[in-house]
């Protein structure tokens, strides 16, 4: 059997039900490629479990190890934030429809809800968009952020990352991107959210580039139409 489980955004939040499930499991991968969180040992103390990190190569490229290993014995997929948020992982569950391999999904905190802590509603968000390391003639992350103001809608900006090389695109790096394509207006900022240290900031891209954050991973919000209420909210977080 395979189990996909989400280990949330911050250490503590795997769920009693993911708890149960590693007990249970013969192999513990950690997926280290899409997000970051706690430390490989502070896994190991919460689960009391060996685990074997999991880099592109294998989970996307050579699944079929996986895969062969969850027909014989209960194998898991840890995965920072929630198990789904990755279109990668969906794969996976085709993939064990198909070779007939029972599996279980068991989800937890996501950094695609975590945003509302903003004080902006999840109704109002639009397509969500990635900001890569080499983005000099990227205009993807641009054309989603208007269509997305174009209907008033949020949109959240990801920021690349590379855990294994310990390299993080950061916020400033970010809003440098968004200010030489003409994007010059009023965003959120979220530093390690739904984390101990949290730390979300509202303002000009401008005033926002003054910040140093240095605590990951980070995320931005060019903010659509506000309702009144998000409006409020908001003014909580300006800087």
């Amino acid at each position: 059997m395979l189990y996909l489980i989400g280990l949330g955004l911050d250490k503590n939040d795997i769920s009693l039900n993911g708890l149960e499930a590693v007990k249970k499991c013969k192999k513990v991968y950690l997926e280290y490629y899409t997000s970051v969180g706690c430390s490989v040992k502070d896994i190991e103390k919460i689960i009391k479990k060996k685990v074997i990190i999991a880099e592109r190569e294998l989970i996307e490229n050579n699944s079929s190890k996986i895969l062969n290993e969850a027909k014989k014995e209960d194998i898991a997929i840890l995965v920072y934030g929630d198990p789904l948020s990755a279109t990668t992982h969906i794969n996976y569950l085709i993939d064990c429809r198909k070779l007939k391999i029972k599996f279980k999904v068991i989800h937890s905190s996501s950094i695609l809800t975590a945003v509302a802590e903003t004080g902006l509603s999840l109704y109002n968000f639009g397509k969500t968009t990635s900001i890569p390391f080499e983005n000099k003639n990227i205009l993807t992350p641009i054309n989603v952020i208007k269509d997305n103001l174009k209907l008033g809608l949020h949109t959240l900006i990801l920021l690349d990352l590379d855990p294994k090389n310990n390299r993080f695109l950061k916020i400033n790096e970010a809003l440098d991107y968004l200010l030489k394509n003409n994007i010059d207006l009023n965003a959120i900022i979220c530093s390690a959210l739904g984390t101990s240290k949290q730390e979300i900031k509202y303002g000009s891209i401008k005033e926002l580039k003054k910040l140093k954050f240095n605590v990951f991973p980070q995320c931005l919000i060019i903010p659509g139409k506000l309702h009144f209420v998000e409006e409020e909210a908001l003014n909580f977080w300006k800087i």
